[in-house]
């Protein structure tokens, strides 16, 4: 096309300067088809005529299609743009949220929810993050940890506020330590029950008031060494064991009744089986006795069983038998309330008030001794009889002075019991061995022939080693009585003045 134009403005058919438009819009015709050819280079190629005049109709044409889609192309571009960076500024965009989000669960997860403390431990508000925060200045609390009393259970509720954000706090102070204590060892007989647990444990500790009560409880009935368990249970519920060293002892050995003896009385008298009478035992200090006298009839002469029975703590029992003989009455018969209202007599001239039981009966055993006149034969029918006429007749035998005496102590409340000698070669004698402050001595106020004084308060041991004259008659059974007093307390006897030595 160029060498035509060339040849037209050879030829001055054309000017130059339209040579010059006609040559650039040539070219551009020919850059256009030439896009064109090659975007649409799989198309079908268009059929041309036979003459050159259609053919270049049909290549003006495609120029301009190609004009046109080029015009519509470069929109889309545009579009394609905006598009992808729309969706880059979404995605940078959702990418900064999720971190934003990321980061605040991750410093709001710093805040702990719930603490539990154990009662008297100390409490802040750092004990509610798990971690150092990252923006400090950012949180916020409404509860003054300093006026908490961790003293007393409670829950408390509050807020903390981090991030702009209120969240729900609680803090429980609890008690959850048991309670401590310590057993203390006890030592109890097979048959009691075991004793107050609240005195079985010692060095309790807790916070808060401890009951005690027993837990476990072993079978000690057959004895021997156990534990028995203690519960220990503070205000708040909490409980512990606290196991007690038991120590049983099996108690199988029955009491021992002592003093026991037939007695040989009057009809219608009375009778004082306890007299004399006494009742140990290995563990218990107490033990109880108990007499049947249901077989005696004291209203018809004849010959009874009376039965005594001493049972310990343990049930342990033993039992002992006397015989009661029951004698008609003699003429000579003197009532027990005579006897007593003419010994009271005696007494209220000679003792005084204050006197302690030792002083009563040395003035009791130096009255008889130096008041009454001693005579080879008395009525021996009873110690009624014996003792009334020593006291008021003022004479009588061995068995006067020892019933005398004997009558005075019991108004006195002095326990006391009657001796009689055994063996004996030429004569019976009888004296009498009283109880002072839990000990036992001999007393004898019968007068001795050319010994002008008495016995008061001797030991068994001294009184069998007592030898005048050639005179020794101490002797009797000691198995059948309470063993003697072995310490000596005649250095306190004043026998010349009838007084205790101070």
């Amino acid at each position: 096309m160029e060498n035509k134009l060339d040849s037209m403005h050879s030829k001055g058919l054309v000017r130059s300067a339209d040579t010059a438009v006609v040559r650039a819009i040539t070219h551009e015709d020919i850059a256009r088809h030439s896009r064109k050819t090659t975007a649409h280079s799989n198309k079908p190629a268009v059929r041309t005529g036979f003459s050159g005049k259609p053919a270049a109709k049909t290549a003006s044409s495609k120029a301009k299609s190609a004009a046109r889609a080029e015009e519509t192309e470069e929109p889309r571009e545009k579009s394609r743009v905006v598009a992808y960076s729309f969706y880059l500024l979404l995605a940078i965009l959702t990418l900064a949220l999720y971190i934003a989000i990321r980061y605040y669960d991750r410093e709001t997860a710093k805040v702990k929810r719930f603490v539990l403390v154990e009662v008297g431990s100390p409490v802040s508000e750092e004990m509610f993050f798990n971690e150092q925060m990252d923006f400090p200045e950012l949180e916020e609390c409404n509860l003054d940890f300093s006026g908490v009393n961790v003293d007393v259970p409670q829950t408390i509720h509050f807020t903390i506020t981090y991030f702009w954000t209120n969240m729900e706090c609680e803090l429980e102070i609890a008690d959850t330590t048991p309670p401590t204590g310590t057993g203390i060892p006890q030592q109890i007989f097979a048959v009691e029950e075991l004793p107050d647990v609240n005195k079985c444990v010692k060095d309790i500790k807790d916070r808060t008031e401890v009951t005690l009560k027993w837990g476990k409880i072993p079978n000690y009935k057959n004895g021997g060494e156990f534990k028995a368990e203690a519960l220990l249970t503070d205000a708040v519920g909490n409980t512990a064991s606290v196991m007690v060293p038991i120590s049983v002892t099996k108690d199988s050995t029955p009491p021992v009744i002592s003093g026991t003896k037939n007695y040989s009385g009057f009809v219608g008298s009375s009778i004082v089986y306890r007299d004399g009478v006494t009742v140990t035992d290995d563990y218990d200090k107490n033990p109880t006795l108990s007499i049947d006298t249901s077989g005696v009839d004291m209203s018809k002469p004849g010959k009874y069983k009376a039965i005594y029975t001493a049972t310990d703590f343990s049930g342990n029992k033993t039992t002992a038998e006397i015989e009661v003989e029951l004698l008609k009455k003699p003429k000579t018969y003197v009532e027990q309330e005579t006897v007593d209202k003419a010994a009271q007599k005696i007494l209220d001239k000679i003792l005084k008030p204050g006197m302690t039981k030792m002083e009563q009966a040395l003035q009791i055993v130096w009255w008889c001794r130096y008041n009454i006149t001693y005579v080879n034969k008395g009525d021996s029918t009873s110690r009624n009889r014996a003792a009334y006429d020593a006291i008021t007749k003022r004479r009588g035998n061995c068995y006067g002075y020892a019933c005398a005496v004997r009558e005075m102590l019991n108004l006195c409340g002095i326990e006391n019991r009657f001796i009689k000698r055994y063996p004996y070669r030429y004569s019976i004698h009888y004296w009498n061995y009283i109880n002072i402050d839990g000990e036992w001595y001999h007393c004898d106020s019968t007068p001795r022939k050319n010994y002008n004084s008495y016995f008061f308060m001797y030991t068994t041991k001294e009184i069998q080693n007592f030898h005048h004259s050639g005179w020794y008659g101490y002797t009797f059974k000691v198995e059948k009585y309470p063993p003697s007093a072995t310490k000596s307390v005649q250095k306190k006897i004043d026998y010349a003045n009838h007084k205790i030595k101070k």
